[in-house]
């Protein structure tokens, strides 16, 4: 067919304009369905904090908050994160202090007043009574530096005084972690780019089309009970060797994430204290000791029990040359180091036995605990980026047996125990101090004040024993199913206990609970220091201020009554009061 006389050639230009036109066109389609879904009101933005629902002015944090990482929301895992209130508009005399990490900065299993945030509230308010002290934690099960750099901009947004980081152990197993099944991919850029574009509801529709619709699994009374825990659903990668590309990977990705956050503090001219970590180092056995491939097994194997036998028989000059026999076929078995270092403990050899249960604990491939490379990297970018250090593991192991870390400072593998938390908030306390945070000439409370005055009651005493129970019946602590068995529920603080451990019962109802218990028997000073601390986890709610505040009087609790009053009497100026109760003890009038 001839051509036609009257056409023209394209130009480049206009074949330009045909090609950017014809790649418009789908972004265009794009643009415009998420437009669409936002004014159809689809998706979900989680912002960090949320406007306290009764109490207008106030903020918390939000407790949905870790569904913004997740990426299959089928498998949203089970965290909880403690939402304390504060005011949205910081006032100028106010010590604000955010507290930033995983599980152990979240006090698990104690709760919010065993953890970092609820013990320096309690002591620098102790050190500080004029001053409105606020500690709010971020912290939550699971998270790990990605979490931590994600929040940066909205802690900045709040004005913090000083921000407080303990983080670390979720590296590898972590919502996002290099070897976590809650995952967007297993490189930092893949992650980067998922957490960048996660608010559009293009990017969500296309997740619950493919994934499903986000559902939380519960069972039993309220929680999965009886079901796996989140240590065993949270694991994607069961195995991750000492010095291989993915172990290497994570610790790259520590880095870089911990660098990014740091600078973005730094340059908001914040100060942060970043502790440094630890775990249970000579009493829990190794998860996964695994050979490599090209080791003789059967030799392995025959010179680890020959180690073992003579060790349990106290011949421990064959338990020592049996040991390295078996650690010289391979290095890299967990088994053979922690039994070495049993070897070198039962010796009194305590500086290499704690050597050798280090090296077990680095190749334990199943990463639920940092490794020693991770305080290098801590201590690192904390000097590149102007942060303070904050000692936790010196401050555990002055006080461990024979300076290794065990179970007299562990529940299990990393969770501290109360006395454990207590020294971790202390080392945090006494360098906010060094660092000049509260302020100059400050009276520092004692060690010993502080540990009588704990803001920890009966029933999260107990209830703490029932969440390691459960825990440390699961895999991988246990291989059997054996399910978890509660004992000593008989009790009014038990049975409390045990409804607010199977989610039966709020934490405010539980403890409002344990106060009227201690009225009844007349336990005055029980009942006080409950109902003050009920009074500071709700700091907006006005008529709890007045009832704490009565209470604490009668009990003797001089510096807590004046606190209370001062705070209710900024809520309600108004409310007419005994004189009696207007003044404190010295006589000064507290409407001035």
């Amino acid at each position: 067919m001839p051509a036609d006389r009257n056409s023209k050639p394209l130009t480049t230009a206009r074949r330009w304009l045909f090609r950017a036109f014809a790649l418009a066109i789908p972004v265009l389609f794009f643009i415009l369905l998420e437009a669409a879904l936002r004014l159809g009101g689809y998706g979900h933005s989680y912002p960090l904090f949320i406007p306290v629902a009764d109490a207008p002015g106030y903020l918390q944090a939000n407790p949905e908050v870790v569904r913004r990482f997740v990426v299959d929301e089928t498998r949203e895992p089970e965290v909880e994160i403690w939402p304390v209130p504060f005011p949205a508009d910081k006032a100028p005399e106010t010590l604000r202090i955010v507290v930033q990490g995983g599980s152990t900065a979240a006090g698990w299993p104690y709760g919010y007043g065993g953890s970092l945030a609820g013990m320096l509230q309690q002591r620098l308010q102790a050190t500080l009574p004029q001053r409105n002290i606020e500690v709010i934690t971020t912290a939550m099960t699971a998270v790990n530096s990605y979490t931590l750099m994600d929040f940066a901009d909205e802690i900045i947004q709040q004005q913090p005084n000083a921000v407080l980081i303990y983080a670390g152990h979720n590296e590898y197993l972590g919502v996002l972690g290099v070897g976590s099944a809650v995952s967007a991919g297993r490189t930092r850029p893949v992650v980067l780019a998922y957490l960048a574009l996660r608010d559009l509801r293009v990017l969500q529709l296309l997740k619950h089309t493919f994934l499903g619709f986000p559902t939380r699994e519960t069972s039993g009374e309220g929680r999965p009970d009886s079901g796996p825990t989140l240590m065993r659903r949270i694991v994607g990668k069961s195995q991750i060797a000492f010095d291989s590309p993915l172990y290497h990977r994570g610790e790259a990705q520590f880095r870089d994430n911990l660098a990014v956050l740091l600078e973005h503090y730094r340059n908001a001219r914040i100060p942060v204290f970043i502790g440094t970590l630890a775990s249970n180092e000579k009493d829990l056995v190794p998860f996964a000791s695994v050979l490599a491939q090209e080791t003789d097994v059967a030799a392995w194997r025959r010179s680890f029990k020959t180690g073992v036998d003579a060790l349990l028989g106290g011949d421990t000059d064959l338990a020592g040359t049996s040991l390295e026999a078996a650690l010289a076929l391979d290095n890299s078995a967990a088994s053979a180091h922690f039994a070495l270092g049993r070897l070198f403990e039962s010796r009194g050899e305590y500086s290499a036995a704690r050597d050798a249960y280090l090296e077990a604990r680095d190749r334990d491939q199943l990463r639920f605990r940092a490794p020693r490379s991770f305080n290098r990297v801590i201590r690192e970018v904390a000097a590149e980026q102007g942060a303070q250090v904050v000692e936790v593991e010196a401050s555990l192991l002055d006080h461990a047996t024979h300076g290794i870390i065990g179970n007299e400072l562990m529940l299990e593998h990393l969770h501290p125990n109360l006395h454990g938390y207590f020294l971790l908030a202390d080392a945090y306390y006494r360098a906010l101090l060094d660092g000049g945070i509260p302020g100059s000439a400050v009276q520092a409370v004692s060690t010993e004040q502080a540990w009588r005055e704990l803001p920890v009651t009966a029933v999260d005493l107990k209830r703490a024993d029932y969440e390691v129970m459960r825990l440390t019946a699961d895999w991988p602590f246990r291989t059997d199913g054996t399910r978890p068995h509660y004992p000593d529920r008989n009790g009014e603080i038990e049975q409390l206990a045990y409804s607010l451990f199977t989610r039966g019962m709020a934490w405010s109802k539980a403890t409002e609970q344990l106060q009227a218990y201690y009225l009844q028997r007349q336990t005055t000073l029980a009942a006080a220091r409950v109902a003050v601390l009920l009074a500071d986890a709700y700091s907006y709610d006005t008529e709890r201020q007045y009832q704490a505040n009565q209470l604490a009087q009668d009990a003797g609790l001089v510096q807590d009554a004046a606190r209370l009053l001062r705070r209710a009497l900024q809520q309600s100026p108004v409310r007419e009061l005994d004189a009696a109760v207007s003044t404190d003890s010295s006589g000064t009038d507290l409407h001035n």
